[in-house]
């Protein structure tokens, strides 16, 4: 069953036009890697389906249920509340407040401190580093330290629907493994993923399917070798 449906979508930024009548169908609990140079519009693809872009031409839906199209967009507080979470590129965190006070902050929508505390416990038993750094600010991490952090509020809340735009960039060899072995915990927890990453031989063990994008079009079926994938990228 298809859990987020796209359908003949076009967006772009201005008079820009960046995706080109694409359509995409994501089952439940699969995670899908899209593969593709800069600018073939991977990461504007994951902000139209969060309505972060207007949509010029076709729709998404989610659980069949119409979120975006010409009349329409559902704004992100709904997006939240339904289970779907993006993270971008650039990790967006709270930068004057402790690794806590991040993870509190994530989970204000809940109104239960009690469950809030419950679920950050659990996270920070599940990565020690956030509990080692629990009083640190956010702003003084590394930037590895700053992703472990992004991903540990995206656990708190439990997603069924995760879009990741490049979760092991500017990664160090050390913390790849790390943030690796978390998101298999979150394939764990039945999560939904859509992932755009340029580290392809890494995360192709993650993907149930793997869709090459170029100049804003979905290139084709489900890549199923490195070398399919190499040719996407020339």
């Amino acid at each position: 069953m298809s859990i987020l449906s796209i359908k003949n979508a076009s967006t772009g930024y201005g008079n820009k036009q960046v995706l080109f009548d694409v359509s995409l169908d994501v089952e439940k609990g699969d995670t899908v890697l899209l593969v593709g140079l800069n600018g073939s519009g991977k990461s504007t693809l994951l902000k139209l389906i969060y309505g972060l872009v207007d949509v010029w031409q076709g729709s998404v839906e989610y659980n069949g249920e119409l979120f975006h199209s010409i009349e329409k967009k559902t704004p992100t507080h709904t997006l939240l509340s339904k289970g779907i979470q993006y993270v971008p590129q650039k990790n967006e965190l709270f930068d004057d407040a402790s690794v806590l006070e991040n993870l509190q902050f994530s989970l204000l929508h809940l109104n239960s401190k009690k469950e809030s505390t419950k679920r950050i416990e659990e996270v920070m038993e599940d990565i020690p580093l956030l509990k080692e750094r629990r009083k640190q600010i956010a702003g003084r991490l590394s930037g590895g330290e700053r992703k472990i952090l992004a991903l540990g509020m995206v656990m708190v809340n439990r997603p069924t629907l995760l879009l990741y735009d490049e979760p092991l960039a500017g990664l160090s060899e050390d913390n790849i493994p790390e943030m690796l072995t978390m998101l298999s915990r979150i394939q764990e927890m039945g999560t939904t993923i859509i992932i755009v990453e340029h580290h392809v031989v890494e995360m192709m063990q993650f993907a149930d399917k793997t869709y090459g994008m170029r100049l804003g079009h979905i290139t084709s079926e489900s890549l199923s070798s490195l070398s399919e994938i190499k040719n996407i990228l020339i």
